[in-house]
């Protein structure tokens, strides 16, 4: 069950329930035996980018069964063991060997010689989800980044819909982190956006965090930059564990990606 830390309040004026567009993060399950290096490989990513999307700091760390958010994918693949690949192409060309010697000595036709080959080379990887890139010069802002997740969904239109922030694709749990110093306007639930917290900042900016699996402040608290407000969740209206994130000014939702700073570095 959710818990929300100090009880119910008075609800927000948030409108109308918010569209949620669909999540399309891939999520892959680690087996037995699969490292970190080799499922990035297996999806045509680097292993830090695979390391990065979900806080892995240690890819020794990695657990079966543990699920890892994959960026850019569009579905889910199976990893090759170590040598797999090797060892097939191994037994294609030992059966070639034997079919070349079997034809040459009953007379037949000898099979045209074949050179061997290495592994084939890696698909290309599909297009990728959009994403901030960390270089970006642009991200000069003034609040920080709640989480380090993929960005999958942009603040605009939905459609006909509106889409008033962005979504960042996390593992449930990843702790949510405020943007900039302030004081918590509401901590509590809303139709459509599940369990949330509104922050209000000196520079006249409020932000949003939606979806969360747990609320950890309470209404009135003050709260420093960098400081967990909730974690990821699903709560609401959502089809996967993410953070749907807005910046409000004078009321009205604003692009977050115009005042957020540089994107957090891998841990």
């Amino acid at each position: 069950m959710p818990r929300v830390a100090g009880g119910p309040a008075r609800p927000a004026p948030l409108g109308t329930p918010h569209p949620e567009p669909e999540l399309v993060i891939v999520q892959h399950r680690v087996g037995p035996g699969e490292t970190l290096y080799r499922i990035a490989r297996t999806y045509g990513l680097p292993a830090d980018a695979l390391a990065a999307a979900n806080d892995v700091s240690d890819p020794r760390a990695l657990q079966v069964g543990q699920l890892l958010v994959v960026p850019g994918a569009t579905e889910v693949k199976k990893v090759v063991p170590p040598g797999a690949q090797e060892a097939g192409e191994a037994a294609r060309l030992e059966a070639q060997a034997r079919a070349q010697a079997n034809a040459e000595r009953t007379g037949g036709v000898r099979p045209a010689a074949v050179t061997p080959r290495g592994p084939p080379p890696p698909a290309p990887p599909p297009p990728p989800v959009s994403k901030v890139k960390v270089s970006d010069p642009q991200r000069v802002g003034p609040l920080a980044w709640p989480l380090r997740g993929v960005l999958y969904a942009r603040f605009g239109r939905k459609g006909s819909e509106p889409h008033d922030g962005i979504d960042l694709a996390a593992p449930a749990g990843t702790p949510v982190k405020t943007a900039a110093p302030g004081k918590v306007l509401y901590a509590g639930e809303q139709p459509g956006y599940g369990f949330i917290a509104l922050v209000e900042h000196e520079n006249g900016l409020v932000t949003l965090y939606a979806h969360n699996r747990d609320v950890r402040v309470r209404e009135g608290q003050a709260v420093r930059e960098g400081q967990v407000v909730a974690t990821v969740g699903e709560s609401g209206k959502t089809s996967g564990p993410h953070l749907h994130f807005e910046v409000r000014k004078g009321g009205l939702p604003v692009d977050p990606l115009l005042y957020l700073g540089p994107v957090p570095a891998a841990p």
